[in-house]
């Protein structure tokens, strides 16, 4: 709610300086009356139309640009304050919505400017490449009259395409494209390759460490059956 910037002595005094408002706003005092004392809901009221609410709203807005309060207007008005508090948020929504309304239009001139400087642009390109039309006898050589004609076409004013790119960039800008980057790899660098390459020595270190840790749990407790027969055999045998 907004809060009084006015004060007033009197009540009188109140009105006195809303209807001034009012009136130099471009409201007769007999529309003011009328939404004083014929419009509203209860008995003896005339209905509002979409007139008088526009009017309404429009003496709200004048008396809160006068620097009045909700319960200031109200009284002006002879309205609630939820009524005038109603009517405020009505205005602050259509003005919004006019703003943005006006933004898109201007947005959507740019838009169409561009587009046609851009076509301009690549027709400008397009006329700018020259043709050149040569001749040719039957050994390669130029000469005028043979049978064999060659045309060949230059590159086309590169400053025109400059112009187009620019154009491209900025509907890029006004649909709000271009600060979308495409998700790229980034390159590392030599340092982060040579730390990849020294984590992973140091894993397959690790790891041949401990396959040979696992290895040395392991012992032969029985010896093979041959060896278990030769041992067998007297000491003075002797094959």
């Amino acid at each position: 709610m907004a809060k009084p910037e006015i004060h007033f002595t009197d009540s009188e005094e109140e009105l006195q300086y809303g209807v001034k408002v009012l009136v130099e706003s471009g409201f007769t005092p007999q529309q003011i009356e009328r939404i004083r004392d014929k419009i509203g809901v209860g008995p003896g009221k005339i209905p509002y139309d979409k007139e008088t609410v526009g009017q309404r709203r429009y003496m709200v807005q004048e008396l809160l640009a006068a620097r009045l309060s909700n319960r200031q207007i109200a009284n002006v008005l002879k309205l609630s304050k939820e009524t005038v508090a109603s009517d405020r948020n009505f205005n602050r929504q259509l003005w919004a919505q006019e703003i943005i309304k006006s933004q898109d239009v201007h947005r959507a001139r740019i838009l169409q400017e561009q587009m046609e400087l851009k076509d301009m642009a690549m027709k400008s390109f397009e006329k700018s490449k020259k043709k050149r039309t040569i001749t040719m006898n039957d050994n390669g050589g130029e000469e005028e009259g043979s049978s064999i004609v060659k045309i060949e076409e230059s590159a086309g004013e590169s400053s025109f395409l400059t112009v187009a790119k620019g154009c491209l960039e900025q509907q890029a800008r006004i649909l709000g494209l271009h600060d979308i980057k495409p998700q790229v790899e980034e390159k590392k660098s030599y340092k982060g390759f040579l730390d990849d390459l020294a984590k992973t020595i140091s894993d397959v270190k690790e790891n041949e460490a401990k396959a040979k840790a696992v290895d040395a749990k392991f012992t032969v407790e029985d010896e093979p059956e041959e060896d278990q027969e030769i041992n067998a055999l007297p000491a003075s045998f002797d094959p």
